[in-house]
C-alpha cells in the first residue's frame, strides 16, 4: 500500500519558499475599490466645504475686529466654533468634537450612515439639532442634497462650548446665510430654547433666553415654548406630523443631545450611536422624539459621540487645517486581488500534486527493487 514519505528536507525547503513567495504575492496585491455612493459621498463633502467658505466669507467682517483672547486666529474657526462661553451657552462642550465634524468628509459619513438606514431619494427624514455642532449640521444638510432627500428639521438654539453660540451667528442665522447664498434650499421649520428642560434651564440667564428669542424671531420660524418639556416634544411631534404622517418618514436623524430629541439627559449613554432599525429594550429615564419615532418603526440615527463614529470611519480627530476631500474608508477600501489569489492556489495546489506524484514514483521503484538513482 502506498503511504506519502515526502521526507527530503530539500523538497519541504522548496515547497515552503514556493508557499510563502505565493502567499505574499497574494497578501501585496491588493487593490483599492470605490465605495459605494462614492459619487454622492464626494458631493456632499464638496458641498460642506462650499458651506463653510460661504459662511467665513461672511464673517469676515465681524472677524477683522474680533476679540481674539479665546485663540481662534483663524477666520474658519471663528466662524464654526464661535466662542467657549456666551450669553446663550446651555452646557460644557469639547473642542475637539467641534473640530473632528467640520472635516468635509464627515458629510461623506452622513451620506453612508443614511443609505444603511434605507432612505432613498425623494423621501422624507425628520431632523432634530442643536447649536452644538454646526459641523455635523452642515453635514447633514450637505448629504441630503447629494442624495436628494427631503428634510424636515426643528433645531434646539441653545449650544454647548464652541458651537454656534454666538448671539448674533446661531445656528438658524447660519441657515439663513446658505439658504440666501443658494447653497441649501431648505431650513429648519421650528426651534426651541434648548437647555436641559428645552426652555434654557437653570445655566440660561433671562437675557440669555431673550438673545435666543430674537434669533428665532429674525428669522422667522415658529418658536416651540410650551409650558414644560413633555409638551415641547409633543409641540415636534405634531409638527413634523403637518408635513407628513410619522410612519412615513425614512429615517430621523438625531444631532448632538438635545433633550427634547433624546427625552433626557442618560438617555445619550443608552441609545448607540449610528444606525438603529430598533431601539434597545432599557429603562429609559424620559422619552423623546427619538422613542416616538421608533415606536412607529423608523430608522433612528443617532450622531452624538461623534468621535466614536469618526473612529469606526478612519476619520481623523480634531485635525486642523482639514483634511482633503475625497481621503477615507469611506470613499473606498483595500481588498485581496481575487484574481491573484486564485492564481496562486492554483500554484500551490499544482506543486502539491507534483510533489505527490514524483513521491509515488519513488515508493513504486522501491517496491520493484529498482534503483531510481541509476535511472536516466
Amino acid at each position: 500500500m502506498y503511504r506519502p514519505t515526502i521526507k527530503s528536507n530539500l523538497w519541504l525547503g522548496l515547497m515552503t519558499l514556493a508557499f510563502i513567495v505565493l502567499y505574499y504575492w497574494s497578501d501585496v496585491s491588493r487593490i483599492n475599490v470605490q465605495a459605494p455612493y462614492y459619487k454622492e459621498k464626494i458631493e456632499a463633502a464638496r458641498t460642506m466645504a462650499e458651506a463653510i467658505e460661504a459662511l467665513k466669507n461672511f464673517r469676515l467682517p465681524q472677524f477683522e475686529h474680533a476679540d481674539r483672547e479665546n485663540g481662534l486666529n483663524d477666520p474658519l474657526l471663528f466662524t464654526m466654533l464661535n466662542e467657549k462661553d456666551s450669553p446663550i451657552t446651555t452646557d460644557e462642550g469639547r473642542i475637539e468634537d467641534k473640530i473632528t465634524v467640520l472635516n468635509p468628509n464627515f458629510a461623506a459619513v452622513v451620506v453612508d450612515l443614511l443609505v444603511k438606514s434605507g432612505v432613498k431619494e425623494g423621501q422624507s427624514i425628520a431632523v432634530t439639532l442643536t447649536g452644538s455642532m454646526p459641523g455635523a449640521n452642515l453635514a447633514l444638510y450637505s448629504a441630503a442634497k447629494a442624495l436628494k432627500i427631503r428634510m424636515v428639521p426643528i433645531t434646539s438654539v441653545g449650544s454647548s462650548w464652541w458651537g454656534a453660540n454666538s448671539p448674533d451667528f446661531t445656528w438658524l442665522d447660519m441657515e439663513q446665510v446658505l439658504l440666501e447664498e443658494g447653497i441649501f434650499d431648505s431650513r429648519s421649520i421650528a426651534a426651541s430654547i434648548g437647555g436641559s428642560d428645552d426652555h434654557g434651564g437653570l445655566r440660561l440667564s433671562v437675557q440669555g433666553r431673550n438673545l435666543i428669542a430674537d434669533a428665532i424671531d429674525r428669522n422667522e420660524v415658529t418658536f416651540i415654548h410650551e409650558g414644560s418639556l413633555s409638551d415641547n416634544i409633543q409641540a415636534r411631534m405634531e409638527l413634523y406630523e403637518r408635513h407628513a404622517s410619522i410612519s412615513s418618514y425614512k429615517a430621523f436623524i438625531n444631532i448632538g443631545g438635545g433633550i427634547a430629541a433624546i427625552g433626557h439627559r442618560q438617555n445619550a449613554s443608552l441609545i448607540p450611536t449610528g444606525v438603529n432599525f430598533k431601539l434597545p429594550a432599557k429603562n429609559y429615564p424620559g422619552l423623546g422624539c427619538v422613542h416616538y419615532f421608533a415606536e412607529a418603526g423608523v430608522p433612528i440615527i443617532q450622531i452624538g459621540y461623534v468621535t466614536r463614529i469618526a473612529r469606526e470611519y478612519d476619520l481623523p480627530i480634531n485635525q486642523y487645517p482639514l483634511p482633503r476631500i475625497g481621503n477615507g474608508i469611506v470613499y473606498e477600501h483595500e481588498i485581496y486581488n481575487l484574481t491573484v489569489a486564485v492564481f496562486a492556489l492554483i500554484l500551490m495546489f499544482i506543486i502539491l500534486v507534483v510533489v505527490k506524484y514524483l513521491d509515488y514514483r519513488k515508493f513504486k521503484w522501491r517496491e520493484e527493487k529498482i534503483d531510481h538513482d541509476s535511472i536516466i
